[in-house]
């Protein structure tokens, strides 16, 4: 498949069917806390990355021989999809094609622009991200493309939210020493109540990230955030797929994951249903086959598949 991931486990979605818009790593943003690594095309032009009709002809040979259906289509991926600008094409296409509701994970830059607000508004979720509400902090956590504004991208938000009718699921990244302080946190809480998200959820890098010192923050001093933001703010939790089990334990079905999220072995026994010793078993083969590599982040192990070998055939046994 040249556009179309997983199904995948989200903390937010479930299981979710990813499709690429973009190629690996265009975006608004190079933000320090990426886990797919550094922005390597950093732009704010919008054009047809990926053809509509070409994405739209795979997802739908794909669902028309899925034996499970996922929870949701995800448009993100590998970078930010409001960049492509047949986004709005691509999401009438699905509501056309199937019953799966469709999101669309966001920075978030592109929404003071009207035509991509009209392009998303027959999505069923929209999940931009703020990551602060002061300029300073947000460049220094966000690194955006020149030209972007602070107050431009919130008010962008709040437009949004004035004319769409779905869910808006907002996504704040706290990092150690750089916006988790209670100044920092009270203007947020601020800008929070201006975009009137149907949730908020906090997140923070625990995951690996782009820079040493995008450092996270302790659970305890998230929940101590969460309480100070707003009732009913939540710390996204480790999904959970207990009733969303793949049955198929293929080289591919592993390396195509790890190759859009570093996992750990937990991570992919939860998603898989199978005994950890098992999952150990075949990552430690593919490892010594030098198809995968092992790092420690933050005294977790993880585990990657380098993209450049997507396209390197796996074995299905």
């Amino acid at each position: 498949m040249n556009y179309i991931f997983g199904p995948v486990p989200s903390r937010r979605l479930g299981l979710s069917l990813g499709v690429d818009l973009v190629p690996l790593k265009t975006c608004t943003f190079d933000c320090i806390y990426c886990e797919l690594g550094r922005t390597n095309h950093k732009t704010k032009e919008r054009r047809e990355y990926h053809p509509a009709a070409a994405i739209v002809t795979e997802l739908q040979s794909y669902l028309e021989q899925a034996e499970t259906l996922p929870d949701y289509i995800t448009l993100a991926g590998s970078g930010e999809p409001t960049l492509n600008i047949g986004i709005g094409q691509i999401i009438n296409a699905i509501k056309q094609i199937s019953q799966v509701p469709v999101a669309v994970l966001t920075n978030g830059s592109l929404l003071f622009l009207p035509e991509v607000r009209e392009a998303l508004v027959n999505a069923d979720l929209v999940l931009p991200s703020l990551d602060s509400a002061s300029p300073g902090i947000f460049r220094a956590i966000n690194r955006p493309v020149a030209g972007f504004d602070l107050g431009q991208i919130i008010a962008g938000q709040e437009a949004f939210r004035q004319m769409f009718g779905g869910q808006i699921w907002l996504e704040i990244m706290l990092l150690r020493g750089m916006n988790d302080d209670p100044a920092e946190l009270e203007k947020l809480r601020q800008v929070i109540a201006r975009l009137r998200p149907d949730r908020v959820q906090l997140n923070t890098g625990v995951r690996p990230v782009v820079e040493d010192y995008a450092v996270p923050l302790t659970p305890e001093q998230m929940a101590a955030a969460a309480a100070f933001l707003e009732e009913g703010v939540e710390v996204i939790a480790e999904f959970d797929p207990a009733t969303h089990a793949k049955l198929t334990l293929s080289d591919a079905d592993f390396l195509e994951t790890l190759a859009r999220r570093p996992m750990t072995a937990q991570d992919l026994a939860k998603v898989l249903a199978r005994p950890l010793a098992e999952v150990l078993k075949r990552l430690n083969q593919l490892k010594n086959r030098g198809l995968i590599t092992y790092n420690l982040h933050h005294h977790q192990g993880f585990y990657f598949y380098p993209r450049s070998q997507l396209s390197q055939p796996a074995s299905k046994n």
